[in-house]
């Protein structure tokens, strides 16, 4: 494991005890947890909020964290960081009139202090209002990407918008097989499924479905959305009902150390289980010190219309 602090590799002195790295996508940032026994070092190097730090192993890394809560206790010393910097965090009022996808996100990461990249979706779709509501970027992104059939991931300084549909349309980074009796993994079912999502403003209404959803099954309706047009509000409904109904499967498999877990690759499931299929990885759990990973997926949905 190689430890970089500030751009100084500080792996020899740095003597960590714990070191757990969360990769993920959607509410959340990556967040890394790590704890030292050489205290006395690290007053030395006199760590701040914002500094940069990034951890390594057999060919994976955490890309960049930042500093965001420092605990000197008994003699060691943790620190806890994300891939958001402190900036990132503040939240505020914004309004975007026929603004793209693209110049939005490009404002949001001037104002944290980041870069910003796009994959699986159209960023030069324009935006005909929406507004940040007393909320981080972060979380405003967040919101306009689900809306849009994509997530928001945090990583390496950058806010990168990734679509779920894209992601899953992707080669399989990795097969395994699961069968019926095989207890280190989970597999539940929560939640509900819907058939329908209608998305109904004052200015437009849309619905989308999904085909796989008997027609017996729930509807819902909308309302709260800024949809100033049908083919955006038909649009909303498809990202909407795509992100409600991919959350109703969840399969968390656990291995040992694993550098092809990471956040919206795809992994096919063979095998004589319910699990069997194509997943989307939501997070993935990595300790650089017990050398284990374990990931949280969504079953992909590819039946929306």
């Amino acid at each position: 494991m190689e430890i970089t602090y500030q751009g100084y590799d500080i792996t020899e002195w740095a003597q960590a005890l714990k070191c757990v790295c969360r990769d993920t996508a959607g509410n959340r940032c990556d967040s890394l947890d790590i704890e030292f026994e050489n205290a006395a070092g690290w007053y030395n190097l006199e760590p701040k909020e914002d500094d940069q730090i990034i951890v390594s192993h057999n060919g994976y890394d955490t890309g960049v964290m930042y500093v965001n809560t420092i605990l000197p206790e008994d003699g060691r010393f943790r620190i806890l960081a994300s891939s958001l910097p402190c900036a990132a965090r503040a939240k505020g009022y914004q309004s975007f009139t026929g603004k793209t996808i693209e110049e939005i996100m490009r404002s949001c990461a001037m104002s944290s202090g980041m870069d910003f990249q796009i994959f699986g979706i159209d960023g030069s779709l324009v935006i005909p209002y929406i507004q940040r509501e007393n909320e981080s970027c972060a979380a405003f992104l967040y919101r306009l990407l689900r809306l849009e059939g994509a997530v928001l991931k945090c990583v390496n300084g950058f806010y990168t918008a990734i679509g779920i549909e894209y992601a899953q349309a992707r080669e399989a980074h990795q097969t395994m097989e699961v069968t019926a009796n095989q207890t280190s993994m989970e597999y539940r079912r929560s939640g509900q499924t819907y058939r329908i999502v209608t998305v109904e403003t004052p200015y437009a209404r849309a619905t989308a479905q999904d085909t796989n959803v008997p027609t017996n099954h729930a509807s819902i309706t909308i309302s709260d959305v800024p949809a100033r047009n049908d083919i955006l509000a038909g649009r909303w409904a498809r990202g909407l009902l795509l992100d409600e109904n991919r959350k109703c499967e969840t399969l968390i498999v656990p291995s040992t150390f694993n550098v092809g877990y990471t956040a919206m690759t795809r992994i096919d499931v063979e095998g004589s289980s319910d699990a069997v299929g194509e997943w989307l990885i939501q997070e993935a759990e990595h300790d650089f010190i017990e050398l284990k990973s374990t990931a949280t997926m969504h079953r992909c949905v590819a039946s929306i219309q």
